[in-house]
């Protein structure tokens, strides 16, 4: 009888949770009501948008166009011109006073409904749903007005699209690639279930992150399926593992595979993406026409027919190096070995220190960076080589020690190479917080970048990357008024990029510091 009412209540139990996940997980406009614009007072866009006296940064020439007025018709920049504007206007005016303005941002690489947790319990839903949302607002308030997903629960994904086309929440649009295209065991290589037990039921609900085949057919069944509304195809590309794991090979993809994937991209017109931490990651997408390669090699330095290689293929980059900071995970050591005590090192590892101890709950809430710090502990208290048997699936500390060590001289051959070079965080996974783009910002120009090359990176570079360069990237006319606006020069001061004054996407106004008409920025209507 006790078995029998066990039984039932598991089942029930099974059910309900099943449910009450996949519907905080899949009903993001449930969650409450609709988001406001932070600052942002009800504003008529019916008629035309002036900016004036703005300090507009040129990031081809690097060349500050000042004073400077656009005017913007339906979120297209209509006309642009230098001086003061003089002629009669009938319709909304922001007046900048001086303040400098740049493109608006994009993130190249970042996982939009991922929660940022090693683990995730049934007892937090709640804050992961709010989290899931917040990182949507978290990135357009920080600047981004375009990102590129790499991999997202499709279903839950175009629900948030859809709640911020309708205005009932701000956010950037979104370029996706549904999941990710994987063999199975391939990376990442960790059962869904074993994150949390009732990860299968709910993709029923909201789909899965990857689409792992067991074979060509299971392969090119999945391809079809992710390619609708998909802007591009994400696959992974190393045989070795970047977990604490015994076992550090993982399967990969046949030459029969790769041949039909990017057959079918031709064909439907999709460039391809792939993930790589290591040289054979990087050799892999070398034989193919891959449009960019994901993270940065960290297991040897690239040799420079290596980089030529690259180069002539024009193979772009998403170097995503904060991820490499981030994992910095000095926490497994008594003593940080010695080939890692280096002046570079030292100083990622004192920012990273300064970034979850001030930085993060601007970003993540408190209770899942709280969660994500207690993790650390199990490096010592588990041991490095038992974590994967308990289902603790912590990062391999050498391989993003490595990242860093190495990864930053293979990114400044790239560089002077001329190898395009994007922007991203990967924005999503734990410590990589949305909101935090511009830890990247920095740790580019830590590794030798100038602040020009920098900017063009998170916006000309990654509209090219995304292939949208012909309508964001830059404010020409013609393109979308994507636009931030900074009280200081980003060409001086890189941590300019951490505040934005005033964000735009396609003329709306999505985020305000400060509420424009009571500081007198909005001047007529």
């Amino acid at each position: 009888m006790l078995d029998e009412a066990a039984h039932e209540f598991d089942r029930r139990n099974f059910i309900k949770y099943s449910l009450l996940l996949a519907a905080a997980l899949s009903a993001p406009s449930l969650q409450g009501c609709a988001v406001p614009k932070k600052n942002v007072p009800a504003l008529d866009y019916k008629n035309l948008l002036l900016i004036k006296n703005a300090r507009l940064i040129d990031l081809n020439s690097g060349a500050i166009e000042e004073p400077c007025w656009l005017i913007i018709d339906r979120g297209i920049i209509l006309e642009k011109g230098s001086g003061e504007f003089k002629d009669s206007f009938q319709g909304l005016v922001f007046d900048l006073k001086g303040r400098y303005l740049i493109p608006g941002l994009i993130d190249a690489h970042c996982h939009s409904t991922i929660s940022p947790v090693f683990s995730m319990s049934m007892f937090d839903l709640l804050t992961h749903s709010r989290q899931q949302k917040n990182n949507f607002i978290f990135a357009v308030e920080s600047g981004i007005t375009t990102m590129r997903d790499m991999g997202a629960f499709p279903t839950m994904l175009r629900i948030f699209i859809k709640d911020i086309e309708k205005g009932n929440m701000p956010g950037p649009r979104v370029v996706y690639c549904n999941s990710i295209l994987n063999i199975m065991g391939g990376h990442p290589e960790i059962p869904p279930s074993d994150v949390n037990f009732f990860a299968k039921p709910a993709s029923w609900f909201i789909g899965m992150v990857m689409n792992s085949f067991k074979n060509t057919a299971e392969m090119e069944e999945y391809l079809e399926e992710n390619a609708r509304g998909a802007s591009f195809i994400k696959l992974t590309l190393d045989n070795k593992t970047i977990f604490c794991k015994k076992n550090k090979e993982i399967p990969v993809y046949t030459k029969e595979h790769l041949d039909i994937i990017f057959r079918f991209a031709e064909k439907k017109g999709l460039p391809v993406s792939g993930h790589h931490q290591y040289k054979y990651g990087f050799d892999r997408a070398m034989d193919y026409p891959f449009n960019s390669i994901e993270h940065m090699v960290g297991d040897t330095i690239l040799s420079d027919d290596d980089i030529l290689k690259m180069a002539k293929r024009k193979i772009a980059i998403v170097p995503t190096m904060t991820v490499g900071q981030s994992y910095l995970m000095e926490e497994a050591f008594d003593e940080l070995p010695e080939k890692y005590r280096t002046p570079e090192i030292t100083k990622e590892l004192q920012v990273r220190k300064e970034y979850f101890e001030k930085e993060t709950a601007k970003h993540c809430d408190p209770v899942l960076h709280k969660q994500n710090l207690a993790a650390l502990k199990d490096y010592k208290t588990i041991g490095i080589d038992r974590l994967w048997e308990k289902k603790k699936f912590l990062v391999n500390p050498y391989v993003f020690f490595n990242m860093i060590l190495n990864g930053s001289e293979n990114l400044r051959k790239m560089n002077q190479a001329g190898i395009l070079i994007g922007c991203g965080i990967d924005a999503g996974m734990p410590f990589c917080y949305f909101g935090g783009n511009y830890r990247e910002y920095e740790i580019l120009q830590r590794a030798g970048f100038t602040n020009l090359e920098v900017l063009r990176c998170a916006t000309i570079n990654n509209a090219k990357i995304l292939r949208l360069d012909d309508r964001i990237g830059s404010l020409d006319t013609g393109k979308y008024a994507d636009m931030v606006v900074l009280d200081k020069n980003p060409l001086e001061d890189i941590k300019a990029l951490r505040n934005p004054r005033l964000v735009f996407k396609q003329g709306d106004l999505m985020f305000a510091a400060t509420n424009p008409r009571a500081d007198g920025t909005i001047t007529a209507a």
